[in-house]
């Protein structure tokens, strides 16, 4: 294992923000994981895991950690019965790479989550979800190493505590390292997301009972239509969270806005779309110091070109702000800032 020092950190941000890795390895396997514990001790300086940097945004200058790119591969069924198959897959693929081999295999229940940028060990961290489907709904086991014990260690779905956008591993940061993910994928027919813009997709395309693979190209093309490719426009997707509001505060704002979007949650609460709120803000579009507000999804936050952590901060506060004072609703971001 090779560990190098100040590499620069917007090389491994989907954004291209940030400044440099104090010290920056590989990951390919656990001895490489338990090596880099015994030198950041030495250092006496904090770990910090990186996947493929599409959540992650860094600060300008010299970030003050071991970076561990993980890079452990692998996707083995490791045990299956009449209905289901279980898949262990290395926390370094690519999340997308690990949705197609499922799909080529007519394994189904990660369709859904097709073309999320990131990689297997990133998707617990975030629970990532898309079109009623969280990492929860279908993980397993995670093999973590802890790094409060110094021991290899399996947590269950019900272990990983996981909520919308949250887990342990957020909520207890730097103490788990993710090695491998068991998901329990199935072999039954797939369910078809019932969205209207997957229905229309389908309509549009007169497939009457889609398979696995055209489920999977049709989110493909709706998320292509939606978000930029981070290649030619750097973002980090979707920057806000969708709010889980109070009722009686939906209620309120349908007075002046008969228009809302709103997906309930319970009879209390309900979760309200973050770009709806943007758009209605009259920021989509809106160029912010160098940071803009992406056209065609207002969720979406852009470098326009040589913008800084702090020009994103910037135009960040100035979307929460005009949201809260128009709604009385506080935006929480989704990426990380290291």
């Amino acid at each position: 294992m090779k560990i190098e020092e100040y590499v620069d950190s917007n090389d491994y941000s989907t954004m291209q923000i940030g400044g440099q890795f104090k010290y920056f390895t590989k990951i390919e396997n656990v001895d490489d994981v338990l090596e880099a514990i015994l030198f950041s001790k030495k250092k006496e300086i904090s770990v910090f895991i990186l996947g493929s940097g599409s959540n992650t945004i860094f600060s300008d200058g010299v970030i003050n950690v071991l970076a561990l790119k993980m890079e452990i591969k692998g996707f083995e069924i490791i045990k299956e019965d009449s209905d289901n198959v279980y898949i262990k897959a290395g926390a370094g693929v690519i999340w997308d790479d690990f949705v197609q081999e499922s799909i080529e295999n007519n394994f189904s229940g990660v369709e859904s989550l097709s073309i999320i940028p990131g990689t297997v060990g990133a998707g617990p961290v975030q629970n990532v979800g898309a079109y009623g489907v969280e990492i929860k709904d279908i993980l397993e086991e995670v093999i973590v190493y802890d790094t409060k014990d110094n021991k290899i260690k399996n947590l269950s779905n019900n272990e990983c505590e996981f909520s919308y956008r949250d887990s342990i591993f957020k909520k207890q940061k730097g103490r788990y390292i993710i090695l491998y993910v068991i998901y329990k994928l199935h072999k039954d027919s797939p369910k078809i997301p019932s969205y209207p813009d997957v229905s229309k997709y389908f309509i549009d395309n007169k497939i009457i009972n889609p398979n696995l693979r055209q489920i999977r190209e049709a989110i493909i093309h709706i998320r292509n239509s939606k978000l930029p490719d981070y290649r030619v426009t750097p973002n980090a997707g979707s920057f806000f969270k969708n709010p889980i509001v109070d009722n009686n505060l939906v209620e309120r704002i349908k007075i002046d806005f008969p228009d809302i979007k709103i997906f309930p949650i319970d009879e209390y609460t309900s979760k309200v779309p973050a770009g709806w709120l943007i758009e209605k803000a009259g920021l989509k579009g809106v160029s912010l110091k160098n940071i803009s507000v992406y056209e065609k999804n207002a969720l979406v936050l852009v470098n326009n070109g040589n913008a800084t952590n702090d020009d994103l901060i910037i135009s960040r506060d100035e979307i929460i702000n005009k949201v809260e004072k128009m709604f009385g609703i506080i935006l929480e971001q989704e990426p990380e800032i290291i």
